[in-house]
C-alpha cells in the first residue's frame, strides 16, 4: 500500500474505535456490575492486586506521574513505531502485522459492546485513587476524570495489553532480534504493573489483554484461508460457465465465434501468432485449459503450461471456386469437432482462398469461455485499433434480479414443455452452415416501422421459415407455436468511442420466446411474437432463469451435470436465436482489414436450429447453423430469411433502400 492509504487505513481504524468508545451508551448498572464480578472473581482466588499497588501510587505522587505517562503513551509509540518501522523497511510481515493489530482492536471494541465492565477506578464505592486524572501526563490526550480515549465501559479485555503483546508478537514474527524480544517482554510486563496499579482495568483484564493476539492472529488466518479460497473460486469454472462444459457431447459440441472475410488478403500466419502472443497476456481464458470436474471437484481453470500457438492458429487452403459456399461448408466442418479440452479451448483457422477468392479467418472458442457478446468484446481487444476500455459495468443489481427472480420462478415452472414443432429430434454429429447479410439501417427502420425490437424481428423471420417448412411437409400448422431460447445479456452498453472489459463468463440471462408458425402473414407473426416476447421480458423469467442455473451449479458436479442437460434439451425449446451488437466501425486483424462478419453458434440436445445475428460496420450479419438430417431444409434458410424480410418490409411500407438485391446469402 502507499503512505495514504496506509494512514487512511489507520484513521479509519481510529475512527471506529473513537465512535464505538465514546458513541456507545451502556447500561452504567449493568457495567458497575460486570466490574464487580471481575472484582470478587479476583478477590475470591486471591488475585486482587490492584488495592496494593494503588495505594503506592497515591504515596508516591513522582511514581504515580511515571505510571500515568507510561499508561497514556508507550503502548501507543511501540505499537505505531514498530508498525511504522516494519513498512519504512518493506518487511514481508508487515501485512500481517497491519491485519492482526486492526483485528486486535476490533475485537477489543467488539468485547466492550457485548460485555461492558466499568474500570476499577471508575467503580462507584471502591475508592480507587484515578492517577491518570490526577498526575495528567503533558502533552497526552484528555482532560477531566476520564481521558478522552477512555471508555467507562472498556475494563475486559484490556486493549494496552492487547497492543502491547502484539508488539512482542511481531517482533519474534519479523525476527528483530533478541534485544527487541526482551525490551518488549519488559514492555508487556511494566504496562501489566501500570494498568493495575493505576486502577485502570482488573488483573483479570491482563489474560483478557493477552487473548486479543491469538484470537487476531485466527481471524487474520481465516480471513486469508477466505481470500485464498475467493481467490481459487475465481479459477473454480463458474455455474453458468460449466453449463456448457455439462451439457456438450460428441454430437453436440458447445463451440461459438465468427468467421470473418478479410477485405483483401488476410495477415500471414507467423503475423497473427505474433498478435494472439502479443494479447494473450490480457485475456487468461486464452491462456488457460479446464480441469475436469470430479464426484465431488468442480471444474477449475488452470494455467497452462504451454501455449502452441502452431496448434491455436492454423492455416489451410480452400479452393476459390466453391465460393461462400465451400467457405460454409468448411465452417459447418470446424463447429462439428468439440475442442480439445487437454490444451486452452480456442482455435483460429486461417483461410486462404486463392487469388479469386478472400481470405478469411474462423475464429472458435468453447462457450464456456464466454457467451456471444463475451467472444466479440474478446475479439475486439485482439483486433485494432486498441479501443480504451469501459468499466466492467453489468445490468441490474444482484437484489434486483434477486426480487425480480422470485415471480419469475413460478412462471417458468408454469411455462412447461415446448410446444411440439416436428422440426426437432435427434442431433447427428454433422452440421451445416449458412450466412446472410442484411443493411442494418434498412433492419432497424423495418423494426421501427413494426414498433417492434430487432430481435423480436428475427423471430418473426425465423418463424417465417419454419412454417413454410412445416407446410410443405404438410405438416398441420393452426395454432402451432416455436419456443425459442434466446440469450439476454446482463452486459451493460459500452459507451460511445468505447468498448467493454473483454470479462471471460457467461453473463447472460436467457427467454424462451414463443413465435407462431401458422400460416398467418408475417406482419402478424411479428406482430404476436412482440407481444408475446415483451410480457415475457417484464415477467422476471430473465432473472429467474440466471437463478436457476446459479442454483443447479450449487449442486455436486454430477448433479449439476444431470440437471444441466436435463434442462437445455428441445423438451424445453425447439431452436435458439440470438441477437448481438458489435462494433459500429471496420477494424482489421494483424493489420488486415476485416469485411463481413457472421457469427457461430453451437446446438443443444434434440435442437436442429440456431439462427444467431451481429450488428458489425453498418450491417446485420446472420448465420444458420442446422443439423441437416433432423433438418435437411436448413440449406434453404438463408434465402428463405431474406424473401421473408422482403416480404414483411413490403407488408409493413418500410421497402425504401435496397431490395433483396442488398442481400447476401450463403447456404449450409
Amino acid at each position: 500500500m502507499s503512505a495514504a492509504r496506509e494512514i487512511a487505513v489507520g484513521l479509519l481504524v481510529l475512527g471506529v474505535y473513537v465512535a464505538c468508545t465514546q458513541a456507545f451508551a451502556g447500561d452504567r448498572p449493568v457495567s458497575d456490575a460486570h466490574g464487580r464480578w471481575l472484582l470478587d472473581a479476583e478477590r475470591w482466588a486471591h488475585l486482587d492486586a490492584e488495592r496494593p499497588l494503588n495505594d503506592l501510587l497515591a504515596r508516591h505522587d513522582r511514581l504515580g506521574a511515571l505510571a500515568a505517562w507510561e499508561y497514556a503513551t508507550t503502548y501507543v509509540i511501540g505499537t505505531f513505531g514498530l508498525l511504522g518501522y516494519l513498512w519504512w523497511r518493506r518487511s514481508p510481515v508487515y501485512a500481517w502485522a497491519r491485519n492482526t493489530l486492526i483485528l486486535v482492536t476490533l475485537i477489543a471494541v467488539c468485547c466492550f459492546a457485548l460485555w461492558p465492565a466499568t474500570p476499577p477506578r471508575l467503580l462507584p464505592g471502591e475508592g480507587y485513587l484515578d492517577v491518570i486524572a490526577v498526575h495528567h501526563p503533558v502533552a497526552t490526550w484528555g482532560t477531566g476524570v476520564v481521558s478522552a480515549g477512555a471508555n467507562p465501559y472498556a475494563a475486559m479485555p484490556s486493549l494496552h495489553i492487547g497492543w502491547v503483546a502484539w508488539t512482542g508478537v511481531v517482533a519474534l514474527r519479523a525476527r528483530c532480534g533478541a534485544l527487541i524480544g526482551w525490551l518488549c517482554a519488559l514492555h508487556l510486563a511494566v504496562t501489566g504493573l501500570v494498568i493495575v496499579a493505576t486502577a485502570a482495568h482488573y488483573v483479570l483484564d491482563i489474560p483478557g489483554g493477552l487473548l486479543l493476539v491469538p484470537a487476531a492472529a485466527g481471524a487474520e488466518r481465516l480471513r486469508a484461508a477466505l481470500v485464498r479460497r475467493r481467490r481459487d473460486g475465481d479459477r473454480r469454472v463458474a455455474a453458468a460457465d460449466a453449463f456448457f462444459l455439462h451439457v456438450e457431447s460428441r454430437d453436440v459440441p458447445q463451440v461459438v465465434g465468427g468467421v470473418a472475410e478479410f477485405a483483401g488478403p488476410g495477415p500471414s500466419a507467423a503475423d497473427l501468432r505474433a498478435l494472439m502472443a502479443e494479447r494473450l497476456p490480457n485475456l487468461p481464458r486464452l491462456a488457460q485449459r479446464v480441469r475436469p470436474a470430479g464426484t465431488l471437484r468442480r471444474a477449475r481453470w488452470t494455467d497452462a503450461e504451454r501455449i502452441d500457438l502452431d496448434w491455436h492458429v492454423r492455416e489451410l487452403d480452400l479452393p476459390p471456386a466453391g465460393g461462400r459456399r465451400a467457405l460454409d461448408d468448411l465452417v459447418a466442418r470446424l463447429v462439428a469437432e468439440p475442442l480439445d479440452p487437454a490444451r486452452p479451448l480456442w482455435r483460429f483457422w486461417l483461410v486462404r482462398r486463392g487469388p479469386d477468392g478472400r481470405d478469411a479467418v474462423v475464429v472458435l472458442l468453447h462457450h464456456a469461455i464466454a457467451d456471444g457478446i463475451g467472444v466479440v468484446d474478446i475479439l475486439r481487444r485482439i483486433l485494432e485499433p486498441r479501443l480504451p476500455e469501459a468499466p466492467d459495468a453489468r445490468g441490474p443489481g444482484g437484489l434486483a434480479r434477486a426480487v425480480a427472480a422470485v415471480p419469475g420462478m413460478v412462471l417458468l415452472g408454469l411455462d412447461g414443455a415446448a410446444p411440439a414443432v416436428a422440426i426437432t429430434g435427434r442431433t447427428g454429429p454433422d452440421r451445416g452452415f449458412g450466412t446472410l447479410t442484411l443493411p442494418l439501417r434498412r433492419v432497424r427502420a423495418v423494426a421501427r416501422a413494426a414498433d417492434a425490437r430487432v430481435t423480436d424481428l428475427l423471430l418473426a423471420l425465423v418463424g417465417e421459415v419454419v412454417a413454410d417448412v412445416l407446410a410443405a411437409r404438410g405438416e398441420p400448422v393452426a395454432g402451432r407455436r416455436l419456443r425459442a431460447a434466446v440469450p439476454l445479456t446482463l452486459r451493460a452498453p459500452a459507451p460511445p468511442g468505447r468498448g467493454r472489459t473483454a470479462v471471460p463468463g457467461n453473463l447472460t440471462a436467457a427467454l424462451r420466446l414463443d413465435v407462431p408458425v401458422d400460416g398467418r402473414p408475417v406482419r402478424d407473426r411479428l406482430a404476436a411474437a412482440h407481444r408475446s416476447a415483451e410480457r415475457r421480458r417484464r415477467s422476471g423469467r430473465a432473472a429467474a432463469s440466471t437463478a436457476a442455473i446459479r442454483l443447479m451449479g450449487a449442486l455436486p458436479p454430477a448433479l449439476h451435470a444431470r440437471a444441466a442437460r436435463a434442462a437445455y434439451r428441445s423438451r424445453f425449446f425447439g431452436a435458439i436465436v440470438s441477437n448481438m451488437p458489435g462494433p459500429p466501425v471496420p477494424l482489421s486483424m494483424a493489420g488486415a482489414p476485416l469485411g463481413d462478419v457472421h457469427p457461430i453458434l453451437p446446438l443443444a440436445d434434440g435442437v436442429p436450429l440456431a439462427v444467431g445475428a451481429l450488428s458489425w460496420n453498418g450491417s446485420l450479419h446472420v448465420a444458420v447453423t442446422a443439423e441437416p438430417r433432423a433438418l435437411p431444409e436448413a440449406a434453404g434458410f438463408p434465402d428463405g430469411l431474406a424473401r421473408a424480410f422482403d416480404r414483411l418490409a413490403r407488408e409493413l411500407g418500410a421497402d425504401a433502400g435496397p431490395g433483396r438485391g442488398g442481400a447476401r446469402t450463403g447456404t449450409p
